[in-house]
């Protein structure tokens, strides 16, 4: 079974995250702590990764920078930033580091369920 890892600080958010991926077939992992989900992502592999960019204590941008950077399990694994915080800057630094793609809060289910079927 594939593995997601959701990084998202509104619980309501990152529950609804977990269900929609939980029915593309995902076993979800879901974190609300940016420093956290780093420690996980160091230590666990996972087959797709979300990443909210607006979160206390580490924000998103540079916790995919920590991931993507470093010599972990997750260093080339698919990321996807859902964020209501998304401008075309914003977006084509994101693809810099490897994200593959960007939903803007709210965002369209069908858009993450299709996204999430392309990888499992």
């Amino acid at each position: 079974m594939k593995r997601a890892l959701i990084i998202e600080d509104q619980r309501p958010v990152r529950e609804s995250l977990g269900e929609l991926l939980k029915l593309s077939g995902f076993d979800v992992r879901l974190i609300g702590d940016g420093h956290a989900a780093l420690e996980e992502a160091m230590t666990t592999t996972y087959d797709l990764i979300t990443v909210d960019l607006n979160m206390p204590s580490l924000d998103g941008l540079s916790l995919i920078e920590s991931i993507v950077s470093q010599d972990g399990p997750n260093r080339q694994t698919p990321i996807i930033v859902i964020s209501a915080y998304l401008s075309p800057d914003t977006e084509e630094t994101l693809r810099e580091h490897g994200v593959i793609d960007c939903l803007s809060k709210p965002f369209e289910a069908e858009r993450l369920l299709d996204l999430a079927k392309e990888l499992a």
